[in-house]
């Protein structure tokens, strides 16, 4: 119901006086049956309606003051002023039970602003090194290098949404009656029971994500986009608005987390730029016949230096220090 609290207010007593239109009485019950806090907030008053309608009831209210106050407001304000007069003939049953009402309704919003729970909401940033927290609802995520992300759970629109800027791989704690939805520029990820990873840096013109366990849909509010399993990628391209599901996922899109490296027939340069990017090492190659060097390893370190010394070792190459640079040097590789 498109309405602000004091006009819901006013439409309730209305239709709980008798008095609501077929149409307005339909929206009342429409929004009744939205949620159960809508039904026991329509419920309260309702008793508080019957309560005050009531013949044995005595309501205590001060109408003079009430009526000073309508009598203030609807007095024409001109040269030709119409004079408005107590009677306790206008000022009959129906209307002290609408003017108790209008009273017990602001004193029930009140207490209800009041007593209702606080949104929950957090806010994470990485600068130069990777960092984990859990959210308040239990969910875990671990955010990339240079990455920031917002985390607000609603508790009365029952909803956790989370707005990122950067690389996290998260893990949900499924509730099937709050959703939670991740906002990436113009991206939205709703989770069904998940865990996954989102790259999207605003520089970027795509947004990736790999899905490692339950589903997702990936989306957007104006293209359903595409739901992904366990096990599979996808790219959103900003520029052209679309969605690119990608059958051979990335081993090493997770590396920055897992500190686990997979290359399979990789050009030497590209090796060193993901150590270079997760470590922030400086491995450097001595000269362009490198680069095409194709390596096949796995490694599971969180040592850059002796990574570099095992592709050394493995190639053929030779391995020097300076300060904090190491520099591979060799003869290069047959193509």
């Amino acid at each position: 119901m498109e309405k602000g609290w004091d006009d819901k207010d006013d439409l309730i007593g209305k239709v709980l006086a008798g008095e609501g239109t077929a149409q307005e009485t339909e929206e009342i019950l429409k929004w009744v049956n939205q949620s159960e806090e809508n039904k026991l907030y329509f419920e309260s008053l309702k008793t508080i309606f019957d309560k005050a309608a009531s013949a044995e009831t005595q309501i205590q209210f001060d109408t003079d003051a009430a009526w000073n106050k309508v009598h203030k407001k609807i007095t024409i304000k001109s040269d030709n002023v119409i004079p408005l007069y107590k009677s306790r003939s206008l000022f009959n049953q129906p209307l002290r039970i609408a003017a108790g009402i209008i009273i017990l309704l602001g004193v029930a919003y009140t207490a209800y602003q009041l007593t209702a729970p606080a949104v929950q909401t957090l806010a994470l940033v990485s600068d130069q090194a990777t960092k984990t927290d859990t959210l308040p609802d239990g969910s875990t995520a671990f955010l990339n290098k240079k990455s920031e992300l917002t985390y607000e759970f609603n508790p009365r629109e029952k909803t956790r949404k989370v707005v990122l800027k950067g690389e996290a791989f998260f893990s949900v704690k499924h509730e099937e009656d709050k959703p939670f939805v991740i906002e990436a520029d113009e991206i939205l990820v709703r989770d069904i029971g998940t865990e996954f990873n989102l790259k999207a840096y605003p520089d970027k013109d795509t947004i990736e994500i790999i899905v490692t366990h339950g589903e997702v849909q990936f989306y957007t509010r104006n293209d359903e986009g595409l739901n992904l399993l366990a096990g599979e990628k996808a790219i959103y391209t900003k520029s052209s608005k679309k969605f690119y599901r990608i059958e051979k996922p990335d081993t090493n899109a997770l590396a920055y987390k897992t500190k686990v490296f997979s290359f399979n027939n990789t050009d030497l340069k590209s090796v060193v730029n993901l150590l270079n990017e997760v470590y922030d090492s400086k491995i450097k190659l001595a000269n362009e016949k490198l680069f095409n060097c194709r390596l096949t390893a796995n490694f599971k370190e969180d040592n850059a230096s002796i990574i570099a010394e095992v592709i050394a070792e493995t190639m053929g190459l030779t391995i020097t220090r300076k300060d904090d640079v190491i520099t591979l040097d060799g003869k290069g590789c047959d193509q």
